[in-house]
């Protein structure tokens, strides 16, 4: 089968959407597929990638501002200015996507499967608009891939006329793919007939784990994105600072928090920036327990979830306004009995995650 996939980022880009997209493209090939995929490439040379991995692959090429798998991104006075006023109105430049797919449809005519895979959801219109312009040569299957929704997603709060192009892009695919049950009511609910629950995949045999042995003084670690008043571990920080009892708290993140909580903890809370996938499960691997900052959103699932299972250490749930430490004191003292269960890693297992995009195969 000839499968074209098209996404923001993948390899070398860390982030789920790009662990999406690049395990995703490889093991279809492991499967005899042969995989075009699009993705922003920025400086970095695919060369030996391609021979490694049989992924062919091309640039999206954006001709504004929009970061690349290399992590290098234009960033001029006009980017910054177009950046301040339409982000919010136009969702830009990740915009320009709805305008770039036609091109790339045109350049791949006739190909029996394609994957678009949002964020951005610009991608998924712009199939939508290729579609319609480009019915005859259109892929034979279209799977819209969304790790989060759009205009029912509580973080994006998109402007009211882009539900004319979310309506455009439900409408004509053929399947939505969404990680856990629970996203689907992150949709209209006419569009549910369409949705199927592809959770995250991942190889495993690229995540080695370490041996736990436990800590000198009681070690845990969150790794992960924050949203500041909505996934936010401050008050569980705030709550550390006053703790009197000796604890080490390593967080892994793109970009470190306030320095005051590295100083007033006597180093007891930690930063560590700039590690990949690899790194931070093997670090997870190593901490006693793990620490998850609920999501107040029940249309998603942080896919950290999924590394922490990978580590196989106890996951210790925190709210937002942390106002109960027992739960917490119990974790301390070595009573796991309240961990959060991340029951059958094997659905995330790579090759039971692709298998299920093939099989949507029309």
């Amino acid at each position: 089968m000839k499968i074209l996939i098209i996404s923001n980022h993948a390899y070398p880009a860390q982030g789920p959407r790009a662990f999406r997209t690049t395990e995703l493209s490889e093991q279809l090939v492991k499967m005899g597929h042969e995989v075009i995929l699009y993705t922003v490439h920025g400086k970095y040379d695919y060369t030996q990638y391609v021979k490694d991995t049989g992924v062919i692959r091309r640039d999206i090429n954006p001709k504004f501002a929009t970061a690349a798998n290399d992590e290098t991104k234009r960033y001029n006075h006009f980017d910054k200015f177009m950046f301040h006023f339409f982000h919010r109105l136009l969702m830009w430049p990740q915009c320009e996507f709805h305008f770039s797919v036609g091109k790339i449809i045109k350049e791949n005519p006739n190909m029996d499967m394609l994957i678009t895979i949002a964020y951005p959801h610009s991608i998924h219109s712009g199939a939508a608009r290729a579609k319609k312009l480009y019915p005859e040569i259109f892929p034979k299957t279209w799977i819209c891939d969304c790790g989060d929704p759009f205009m029912l997603n509580p973080f994006i709060k998109a402007p009211k006329f882009m539900k004319r192009f979310e309506d455009m892009w439900c409408s004509m695919c053929d399947y939505i793919a969404v990680p856990t049950k629970e996203s689907y009511k992150g949709y209209y609910e006419r569009y549910w007939g369409k949705i199927r629950v592809i959770p995250q995949g991942f190889d495993f045999s690229k995540t080695p784990i370490a041996e736990y042995k436990k800590n000198v003084v009681p070690t845990f670690l969150f790794m992960g994105s924050i949203y500041p008043g909505v996934r936010d571990p401050h008050s569980f920080m705030d709550y550390l600072l006053k703790f009197n009892k000796p604890y080490k708290f390593i967080m892994m993140m793109r970009t470190p928090l306030e320095e005051k909580y590295v100083k007033e903890s006597n180093g007891q809370i930690e930063y560590i920036t700039g590690k990949g996938r690899e790194d931070v499960v093997w670090e997870c691997s190593k901490a006693d327990f793990l620490i998850n900052v609920t999501n107040p959103s029940m249309v998603q699932t942080p896919s950290k979830l999924i590394d922490y299972g990978i580590a196989g250490r106890p996951v210790l749930d925190v709210t937002n306004d942390f106002s109960d430490a027992s739960a917490f004191l119990k974790f301390y003292e070595g009573d796991y009995s309240g961990e959060r269960k991340v029951d059958f890693l094997d659905n995330y297992r790579i090759e039971n995650v692709a298998r299920q995009f093939v099989e949507l195969e029309k």
